[in-house]
């Protein structure tokens, strides 16, 4: 297959998933980014600092910025690693837990509203394209979820 036409597939693709389930979403009392972080610690567990700037892709002056956002709002705390005192972890708080929590059931619900459109097939079919696509990338990744 022609990666110029998976490239415009993909190109096209984002912006309807963005339209169909993330415009009615709403506004959250923290950023995308700052809900990323949470996401990755909350899936991830108590990592340092710099594997959180590379899986968000930013810079650790910026990770510090989010970090402190979230660390104010008593969402993550930084924690010294036992193995080496130079090392800054982030720790999900229970306060952070239960907030992600919640964003993340609104959101399903929301989603499941935005789903009602489609058929069970069509739900079925979409289940094992987006898996798949799932598996490709996180292969690539040489990651496995």
């Amino acid at each position: 297959m022609d990666r110029r036409v998976l490239i415009e597939t993909i190109l096209t693709l984002v912006p309807v998933l963005h339209k169909k389930f993330s415009k009615d979403l709403g506004s959250c009392e923290i950023t995308r980014q700052q809900m990323e972080l949470l996401y990755f610690i909350n899936t991830e567990g108590e990592k340092p600092m710099s594997y959180y700037g590379s899986k968000l892709m930013i810079s650790k002056p910026n990770l510090t910025v989010l970090a402190d956002k979230l660390i104010e709002e008593g969402y993550i705390e930084r924690v010294l690693s036992p193995a080496d005192r130079r090392v800054v972890m982030l720790r999900l708080t229970v306060k952070g837990r239960n907030f992600f929590q919640r964003q993340r059931a609104l959101v399903t619900e929301l989603m499941l509203e935005k789903l009602e459109d489609f058929s069970d097939p069509e739900i079925t079919r979409l289940n094992e394209l987006f898996g798949e696509i799932k598996s490709i990338f996180m292969k690539n990744e040489g990651t496995e979820m």
